[in-house]
């Protein structure tokens, strides 16, 4: 509840109905003998009572989170589901295709793949691996492996066409290209921060998307109906295609950074069977994209 000030949202994260989360905290806030949070049509925030057992609540959780992963310990074979937490676009070209390996080789393993640019929290057992684009700060986390995917910015042949005669019908020459020059397809409210939506707003005055959307799917449509441009990691624009249009890679002239990446677990799951087979077989797939553009770091 203190996460998301939300009872339907904090039923949706446990996979319990609204009422249950109410009567659980009414009854929690009776034994207890005060208010922990005040009620009201945007939600429910924390009383100052219910601020002061937060820590204390956080590290319960931390604890029984730990519990749940050292009774999944005892497991000899790898078998039962893994859940794996992904920023959207990974999760899309790399860790769904990745479940029909996963099948052939672990057939009593399930991939539950959760998809989200929010920070899902391994400690209290969110997921069970986790490949975020920051390093691991958490002590009881581990980093298993990391990566850079190179990136390019991306079009389909008939925007390219359009765009060059534009530029053509204006005077220019149709390149280099300037990077005011596209329409940009980017990550939308609450999302901003998301690359590269800020260098993009760093490099063009007043930068407003052609398109924008809080959905990588949605993005990727709009980029194959050629609406505009986007940063797609090599492999991903590779791997797609359409019956009548595939992308293909716009030159500004200068080199985009690379997506770094970092799989990470809880230390106690680590050689869990279920989560290392899982492990490895992604750890397999990064490496063999190398020789398509992905460039694995360590």
């Amino acid at each position: 509840m203190a996460e998301h000030d939300s009872f339907s949202a904090a039923a949706a994260m446990l996979g319990v109905g609204q009422p249950t989360i109410s009567r659980r905290i009414a009854n929690l806030e009776n034994r207890l003998g005060c208010q922990l949070f005040t009620r009201n049509k945007l939600g429910a925030q924390l009383t100052e009572a219910g601020a002061k057992l937060l820590p204390a609540a956080e590290q319960m959780a931390r604890w029984a989170g730990e519990f749940g992963r050292l009774a999944q310990g005892t497991e000899i074979e790898p078998t039962g589901t893994v859940r794996v937490a992904a920023p959207p676009g990974l999760a899309f070209e790399v860790l769904a295709p990745l479940a029909a390996t996963l099948r052939e080789e672990h057939p009593e393993i399930r991939l539950e793949v959760l998809a989200s640019v929010d920070y899902i929290d391994l400690a209290r057992g969110g997921a069970d691996l986790a490949v975020r684009t920051r390093e691991n700060q958490e002590p009881e986390l581990t980093t298993i492996y990391s990566a850079e995917f190179s990136t390019a910015i991306y079009a389909t042949n008939a925007y390219k066409k359009q765009l060059m005669k534009k530029l053509a019908d204006t005077g220019r020459p149709s390149k280099p290209y300037r990077i005011e020059d596209l329409d940009w397809i980017t990550w939308a409210t609450p999302y901003e921060q998301v690359a590269p939506r800020p260098m993009l707003e760093r490099r063009i005055p007043d930068f407003r998307p052609a398109f924008a959307s809080d959905n990588y799917l949605v993005l990727k449509r709009a980029l194959l109906a050629g609406l505009g441009v986007m940063v797609l990691e090599k492999q991903g624009a590779e791997d797609t295609a359409t019956e009548n249009e595939s992308l293909t890679e716009i030159d500004l002239g200068f080199s985009l950074p690379a997506s770094s990446y970092y799989l990470i677990c809880a230390k106690s799951m680590r050689n869990v069977p279920r989560v290392r087979a899982v492990a490895n077989v992604l750890i397999d797939r990064l490496h063999a994209a190398d020789e398509r553009g992905w460039k694995p770091s360590s």
